[in-house]
């Protein structure tokens, strides 16, 4: 039926979308897992400050300060 065959096209695409934020966040996850070997996690690339930590909760990969990113 049409309307099964929607539903489960609708599901699917559903599941891919998932998938794919999964993917980037454990892209991101990676990438701050690499700036804390290479100490440079927690630190503004832009003006050298340490980034605070509410910002680093929700954006781990974060390479700038909120001023910063704000500036821009």
């Amino acid at each position: 039926h049409m309307a099964d065959a929607s539903t489960d096209q609708e599901e699917m695409e559903k599941s891919y979308y998932w998938m794919d934020r999964e993917n980037k966040f454990l892209q991101y996850l990676n990438r701050a897992l690499e700036m804390i070997e290479d100490g440079t996690f927690g630190v503004c690339a832009s003006c050298g400050n340490l980034i605070n930590k509410e910002r680093l909760e929700e954006v781990p990969h974060t390479t700038s300060c909120f001023d910063c990113k704000s500036a821009k």
